[in-house]
């Protein structure tokens, strides 16, 4: 994991500055480092929302994709790339249902396209 790997480089460097330079306090440097790491994530709840509204109403997960594409927090492109397959695969999942529903149903998309609108009207009046 790529935030796994920066924060073992950060933790190796506070050790090496330590060695070299004994006033530094390299212990306290790495505590402050994994608090940091700590409160530079996407809050669960945030995640949580997200990923619903990209199942339930995959446009808009496209929306919260690209808000957390551009984020800042360290495992935001994760949760865009998440919420982008969530959206991906709700869509397949909407167009392969309605496909399955009209083939249920005995009408063609030729039978459809065939109705007359003024036979239409007629129903309605």
């Amino acid at each position: 994991m790529n935030l796994e790997k920066k924060l073992e480089a950060e933790l190796k460097h506070y050790r090496e500055l330590g060695q070299k330079n004994p006033q530094v306090d390299a212990q306290m440097l790495m505590m402050n480092a994994l608090q940091n790491r700590r409160s530079n994530l996407i809050s669960p709840q945030s995640k949580k929302w997200a990923y619903l509204v990209s199942v339930g109403l995959p446009p808009f997960g496209l929306l919260f994709a690209l808000r957390y594409y551009f984020g800042n927090e360290d495992d935001a492109k994760q949760v865009a790339f998440v919420c982008t397959l969530l959206t991906v695969i709700s869509v397949v999942g909407i167009w392969l249902l309605g496909k399955v529903l009209f083939s249920g149903s005995g009408v063609s998309l030729d039978q459809i396209q065939q109705i007359n609108p003024n036979d239409l009207r007629q129903l309605t009046q």
